[in-house]
C-alpha cells in the first residue's frame, strides 16, 4: 500500500469512529432522560423508539424472552435490583395464590364447606378476576411483570377449577373436562403469544402442571390426560417462537406423571389398561412434538432430542402392567414408530431433520426392538435372536454405509454375547462336562464367530474408526472372543456325537489342534502381510500354553498322547514350510 492510500484509509477509520461516538452520546442522553423520570414511564406525549432492525423470523431474541415483549428494553442498571425484586414478589405471590386455591378446594371437600357448585363458581370468579386484573395492569399501569403473573395465575386457577370439577365433584365427564381444559390452556397460551411473553406461558403451564396432582391426589390416567393437554396447547406457541423453556415446562410434567403412574399401577389395584393407554398418548404426543420442533427449530436440537428420548420411556416401562404378548406388541409398536421416523428422515429429502435427531431416533428404536425381542422370547433364545439381529444390522451398515447401523450391531452383539455366556456357551462348558448345551451351543458359537468377524471387517471397510487397522488392543479383544466362540462351538459339536468323558477330551484335543493350525496359517499368510504375521505370533504361544498348562493337566492316557503328537507334527511341518518361504523371499 502506498503512502497516500494508507492516509486515506486512516481518515476513513477516523470518520467511522466519530460517527460511532456521536451515536453513543445520543444513546447516553436518552438513557439519562428516562432514568430521571419519577415513574420510570415515558412522558405522556412521547412514544417508544421503534427498533432499529426488524424482528428475526426465527423468533424473539434472548432479551425479548427475558422481558417478555419486543418493545420493552431492560431497565437501567441502577434500577435492575428493584425490577428483579418486583418480579420475584409478583411470581411468588401468584404461586402462593395457586396453592391457597388448591388447599381450599381439597379442604372444602374434606370438611364439607360450602356446596360443590359454589366452589366451582367461586373458582371461575376468582380466575376471571385475576385475568381482568392482569390485563389492566399490563395495559394501563405498564407493569408487564405484574400483568404476566396475574394472568398466569388466573389461567391456572381456571384450569385447576376444571380439574376439580372433573375429578372431585363429577360435574364434568372426563371428555368434557379435557375439552374445557384444552380451551383454557389454549387461551392462556394464545394470550402469551399475543403479548410475546414467554414468562406468561411458562408460568401458566407450570402452575397448572404442578398443582393438578395436588387436586387429583393420585397419578391416574385422568391426571396424565390433563398434563398432556398442556403440551398439546403449548406446541404451536413454542414452535412459533422457539421458546425452549416452555417446551421443557410443557413436556416434563407429563413424562414424570406417566413414570410415576407406571410404578403406582404395579402396587395398587387400578385400571392398568387405562394407564397404558395414557402413557402411550404421552409417548405419541412427545415424539410428534419433538419431531416438529427438530424440523421447525433445527438450532434447538438439544431440547428436541431430550423430548425424543424421554417420551417413549414410560411406554417401555409399562411392560409389567400387561401380559407378555401384549407387552411385546407394545414395545414393537414403539420401536417400529421410531424406526419409521429414522427411515423417513434417512431416505427421503422432505424430512429435513437434523442428523443428530435422526441418529437418536434410530438408537431409541433399536432399544425398543431389544425390549420387544426379550419380551416375546424366552431367555434361553435371547442370544440367538439378538445375534441374528446384529448380523442383519451389519448387512444394513454395509449396504447403507452407515456407521450408526454398525454401532447398533455392536450393541446388539454385546447384549447377545452376554446372554450367551449365561445360557448357551457358558465358560463351564469348556471346563466341565456338565456345562454342555447341545445344539444351541453349536448355533450360538457359530453366530458369535460370524459376528466377531463381520463387525471389525465392516468397520475397516467403512473406515468408521480411522485407527482401527492399527489398534492391537481392539484386534486382540476380537481375537479372544473368536477363540472362545470357535472353541465353544467345537466342544458342543463333539458332545453332540458323544456326550461322555471321552467326547469331552476329544473336544479339547480338537480345540488345541485348531488353534495351532490357525496360528500356522496366519504365519504362512503373514510372510508378506505384517498384521497377519503378528496375529500368528501371538496365537501360537497361546496354543502352546493351553497345551502345556491345561491339556497336560486335564487330558489323560491316549488323548494326551494324541494331542502332543499331532501338535508336534503340525509344528514341524509348519516350521519347514515357513523356513522355505522365508528363504524364497530372501532370494527374491
Amino acid at each position: 500500500m502506498t503512502e497516500p492510500e494508507r492516509d486515506e484509509a486512516l481518515l476513513a477509520v477516523a470518520d467511522e469512529l466519530t460517527v460511532v461516538g456521536q451515536r453513543l452520546v445520543a444513546l447516553s442522553d436518552a438513557v439519562r432522560v428516562r432514568a430521571a423520570e419519577p415513574s420510570g414511564q415515558p412522558s405522556r406525549g412521547s412514544r417508544p423508539v421503534p427498533p432499529a432492525e426488524p424482528l428475526s423470523p426465527e423468533g424473539p431474541t434472548e432479551a425479548e424472552e427475558e422481558w417478555g415483549a419486543e418493545d420493552e428494553a431492560p431497565p437501567p442498571r441502577d434500577l435492575g435490583e428493584r425490577w428483579a425484586a418486583g418480579r420475584v414478589l409478583a411470581w411468588v405471590g401468584g404461586a402462593v395464590t395457586l396453592l391457597g386455591v388448591v388447599f381450599l378446594l381439597v379442604l372444602a371437600v374434606q370438611r364439607g364447606w360450602l356446596s360443590p357448585t359454589f366452589r366451582v363458581l367461586g373458582g371461575v370468579g376468582l380466575g376471571a378476576a385475576l385475568l381482568g386484573a392482569g390485563y389492566w395492569v399490563y395495559r394501563r399501569s405498564g407493569n408487564r411483570t405484574g400483568g404476566y403473573a396475574l394472568a398466569a395465575t388466573g389461567f391456572a386457577v381456571l384450569y385447576l377449577d376444571v380439574v376439580a370439577a372433573t375429578t372431585l365433584y363429577g360435574y364434568l365427564p372426563v371428555a368434557g373436562g379435557l375439552g374445557a381444559g384444552l380451551l383454557i390452556a389454549g387461551g392462556g397460551l394464545l394470550l402469551a403469544d399475543h403479548w410475546r411473553a414467554q414468562p406468561l406461558a411458562v408460568g401458566a403451564v407450570l402452575g397448572c402442571a404442578v398443582c393438578s396432582p395436588l387436586i387429583t391426589q393420585r397419578p391416574d390416567a385422568v391426571l396424565i390426560g390433563f398434563l398432556v393437554l398442556l403440551q398439546v396447547a403449548a406446541a404451536p406457541v413454542q414452535l412459533r417462537h422457539g421458546w425452549s423453556r416452555l417446551t421443557v415446562a410443557a413436556a416434563l410434567p407429563g413424562v414424570l406423571a406417566a413414570l410415576i403412574a407406571d410404578m403406582w399401577a404395579l402396587v395398587l389395584p387400578v385400571d392398568r389398561l387405562a394407564i397404558v393407554i395414557a402413557v402411550s398418548v404421552v409417548a405419541l404426543v412427545g415424539v410428534v412434538v419433538a419431531t416438529m420442533t427438530a424440523r421447525v427449530r433445527p438450532h434447538d436440537g438439544t431440547t428436541a432430542i431430550g423430548m425424543l428420548v424421554a417420551s417413549p420411556a414410560p411406554v417401555l416401562l409399562a411392560a409389567p402392567l400387561l401380559e407378555r404378548v401384549e407387552a411385546g406388541f407394545l414395545a414393537s409398536g414403539v420401536g417400529a414408530a421410531l424406526l419409521v421416523l429414522w427411515g423417513a428422515a434417512r431416505f427421503t429429502s422432505s424430512a429435513r431433520l437434523p442428523s443428530r435427531f435422526v441418529a437418536t431416533a434410530g438408537a431409541a428404536g433399536a432399544v425398543a426392538v431389544v425390549q420387544a425381542t426379550t419380551t416375546f422370547l424366552d431367555s434361553s433364545t435371547w442370544a440367538i435372536a439378538l445375534l441374528c439381529e446384529a448380523l442383519l444390522l451389519v448387512l444394513a451398515a454395509r449396504g447403507l454405509r452407515s456407521g450408526g447401523a454398525l454401532l447398533g450391531a455392536l450393541c446388539y452383539a454385546a447384549v447377545g454375547f452376554c446372554a450367551a455366556l449365561v445360557h448357551d456357551i457358558p465358560p463351564l462348558a469348556l471346563l466341565d462336562l456338565s456345562g454342555a448345551e447341545g445344539v444351541p451351543g453349536v448355533l450360538v458359537g457359530l453366530l458369535v464367530t460370524a459376528t466377531v468377524v463381520a463387525i471389525p471387517a465392516t468397520a475397516t471397510r467403512l473406515a468408521v474408526l480411522p485407527g482401527l487397522p492399527r489398534a492391537p488392543v481392539l484386534w486382540g479383544f476380537a481375537g479372544i472372543l473368536l477363540l472362545y466362540a470357535t472353541s465353544s462351538a467345537t466342544m458342543a459339536v463333539v458332545l453332540l456325537v458323544r456326550e461322555d468323558r471321552a467326547g469331552f477330551l476329544t473336544g479339547h484335543v480338537l480345540i488345541t489342534l485348531s488353534w495351532v493350525v490357525a496360528a500356522i496359517v496366519l504365519l504362512l499368510r503373514g510372510v508378506r502381510v505384517s498384521y497377519l504375521r503378528m496375529a500368528g505370533v501371538v496365537l501360537l504361544p497361546v496354543s502352546l500354553a493351553k497345551l502345556f498348562l491345561f491339556d497336560l493337566a486335564t487330558l489323560d492316557g491316549f488323548a494326551r498322547v494324541v494331542a502332543f503328537l499331532c501338535t508336534g507334527l503340525v509344528l514341524l511341518a509348519a516350521g519347514v514350510r515357513y523356513a522355505r518361504l522365508i528363504a524364497g523371499e530372501a532370494n527374491d
